[in-house]
């Protein structure tokens, strides 16, 4: 007999007990009776079989008859009297603290209810008091929107934990547009955390709809101004949330004095200048108040200065979105050796690769930073070479809150397989290759100027070399120079102007990638030569710890990839196309490195091979709000 658990309704008692005697020394039973709601459990020992029994009906049985006896009155030993009245409820002491840490310190704690036959509980109402007595001796709770603040009152006062759970539940299942403020009243009233929150999240997903309700302007300063400036609230212009606000300020005249507050949450420099002239500027409190007045003079000066946007990012210029993304940009097709000028998002829930606005040009082998949620895309190629004789000089910023494109100051040199990092509100080109040959050169953009200039060059010219910042630091590793790839890390100090060398990585490579997680510099994967003059791919990876100038090897790649796209999103490092030498071909998968669990996993594929491809982390609109969304309008872009 080999099966532990057995019922009285598919074995007779005679058979059970003819299965006990043959049971090994060793062996445990645990039976279960049925209807009888009796489960028994064996414990063989030395001094002979233990049978433990357990009643599944036992604890109901208990409460019931506490019940009938609580309606018979039969050993009440207490009297509760709420605070509103004088009605009276016979309970039993002992019940009453087995289920409220209240009743048990009243009746346990030397309080002076402890001898009283008979007591008033000012802090509940005659309702809620009911309520309680009711579900501590039944576990039942009815519950609608008339006794439910009656309830919730009671079992805060007597900490019934229950049933707050069962108010919190009924709460949030029955949230809608016309009840939403009045819950989240109740909620605040009451500090029920989980509900208050619910909410809110309720109000982000169905402001538009709830603006179309009489509901809106019985909102809480509080709640419409954490609306106003979530970066969840969602299918609303910054022009459509301007005149809700007005609305709700002049539902009544106390209100207006919140305006200064509640206008700080509008984020005017989004708007364009039509509508700031002819929707903002006419409200008469957006010209007399000084704070008011202050936000349209930083809407203008932002707009005013398109190259310092970059630079100039506040809580009121940034995208209204949460939605932070892998995002991938341009490479060079496996087949046809053509130059995409795709940029794509990786849409996780979905699992599939969306389109954003492409690029004018086509771009490979070029350098990708982001400074302010902007994206740069700088230099590389149009035409596939591998020489990198077609190297370009033009610099194009991506703006994700229009989905559009804008070109910026162009290098003073053309550059390919080179490195762009942005650092301290700037970006660093370095080194590379062009139609002249190798570069030592590195040049420094400024978006308050919006020009490119030199800074100290590196000791040699390298090109296929990776790099990261830590610390306000630009670590360069690797590469090729004079046709020998490198081991060396070089760190620069842009205040300083001046490179100084780290300890070399274990490995020689290039065309590799590298990024920071944490304290820690990764290198990863690239290739170099094998024996004299044919490449490998290098599947070891390793990090670099600034603190103790030392390399540290982790877990190797899964396969081979060179010149690739790397970002880190979620504290996971995604390693995006290029190309393998082992397999002599681009490639399409995504590899996923775990720095906690340093394990590396295949985890998906771009929609095609591509080598040369860059890759970065960028908040943008939600996945499911770019495809088929009308384009919005950038203030640049206005007549």
């Amino acid at each position: 007999y080999h099966h532990p658990i057995c019922t009285l309704s598919s074995i007779t008692l005679k058979t059970f007990l003819s299965l006990v005697e043959d049971d090994d020394a060793h062996m445990k039973v645990a039976l279960g009776y049925g209807d009888m709601g009796i489960s028994a459990h064996l414990q063989p020992s030395k001094t002979g079989n233990t049978r433990f029994f357990t009643s599944n009906t036992h604890s109901s049985v208990v409460l019931q008859g506490f019940d009938q006896l609580r309606i018979e009155g039969l050993l009440c030993d207490v009297t509760l009297v709420a605070g509103d009245g004088d009605e009276a409820f016979p309970v039993h002491r002992a019940m009453m603290a087995s289920s409220s840490d209240y009743f048990k310190a009243m009746f346990t704690g030397g309080m002076k209810e402890q001898d009283l036959m008979c007591i008033k509980l000012h802090g509940v109402n005659r309702i809620g008091l009911k309520k309680i007595i009711d579900f501590i001796y039944t576990a039942k709770l009815s519950l609608n929107m008339e006794n439910l603040q009656d309830t919730l009152e009671a079992a805060s006062f007597l900490q019934i934990l229950p049933v707050l759970d069962f108010c919190k539940v009924f709460l949030i299942s029955g949230v809608s547009l016309d009840n939403c403020v009045e819950v989240g009243r109740i909620a605040n009233a009451y500090n029920l955390t989980e509900v208050d929150k619910y909410v809110n999240n309720f109000i982000l997903k169905n402001f538009p709809s709830l603006l179309g309700t009489g509901e809106f302007v019985k909102l809480p300063f509080d709640r419409l101004a954490f609306v106003l400036s979530s970066n969840s609230l969602k299918h609303c212009t910054e022009l459509d949330l301007f005149k809700a606000a007005c609305r709700w300020l002049r539902y009544e005249d106390s209100r207006m004095d919140f305006a200064p507050k509640l206008m700080k949450n509008i984020r005017f420099p989004l708007m364009n200048p039509q509508e700031l002239i002819n929707h903002v500027q006419t409200v008469d409190f957006m010209r007399t108040d000084n704070t008011c007045v202050n936000l349209l003079l930083e809407a203008s000066n932002y707009q005013m200065m398109p190259y310092m946007q970059p630079v100039m990012q506040s809580e009121r210029t940034a995208i209204r979105s949460d939605s932070a993304h892998l995002v991938t940009l341009g490479g060079v097709l496996r087949q046809q050796l053509v130059v995409s000028k795709e940029l794509r998002l990786f849409d996780e829930k979905a699992h599939e690769w969306k389109a954003l606005a492409p690029m004018d040009a086509p771009r490979y082998q070029h350098g990708i930073a982001v400074i302010g949620n902007f994206l740069y895309v700088v230099g590389g190629q149009s035409n596939y070479d591998t020489k990198g004789k077609t190297a370009v000089d033009t610099v194009f910023r991506y703006d994700p809150r229009y989905n559009k494109w804008m070109q910026v100051a162009c290098l003073n040199e053309k550059r390919t397989f080179f490195h762009l990092s942005a650092l301290k509100g700037h970006l660093y080109a370095v080194g590379g290759r062009n139609a002249a040959g190798e570069l030592a050169t590195v040049e420094c953009y400024n978006p308050r100027t919006n020009e490119w200039t030199y800074v100290a060059k590196m000791n040699e010219p390298h090109y296929g070399h990776a790099g990261t910042v830590y610390g306000g630091y630009m670590y360069i590793s690797g590469g090729i120079t004079h046709d020998t790839f490198q081991k060396e890390l070089m760190c620069f100090d842009p205040d300083a102007d001046k490179w100084t060398q780290k300890a070399p990585m274990t490995t020689v490579r290039g065309l590799h990638c590298m990024c920071t997680v944490g304290d820690r510099l990764y290198v990863i994967g690239g290739n170099h030569f094998r024996g004299t003059s044919d490449y490998d791919d290098v599947l070891s990876c390793e990090y670099y710890s600034p603190a103790l100038d030392l390399w540290t090897p982790i877990a190797a790649m899964l396969r081979g990839q060179s010149d690739v796209g790397v970002a880190v999103f979620e504290n996971k490092i995604y390693v995006v196309g290029g190309y393998s030498w082992n397999n002599r071909c681009m490639v399409e998968i995504v590899q996923k490195y775990d720095p906690e669990k340093d394990e590396w996993h295949k985890v998906f594929d771009l929609p095609e091979s591509l080598g040369g491809i860059r890759a970065c982390t960028l908040t943008v609109f939600p996945p499911e709000d770019i495809s088929g969304s009308p384009s919005r309008e950038s203030p640049l872009s206005a007549p």
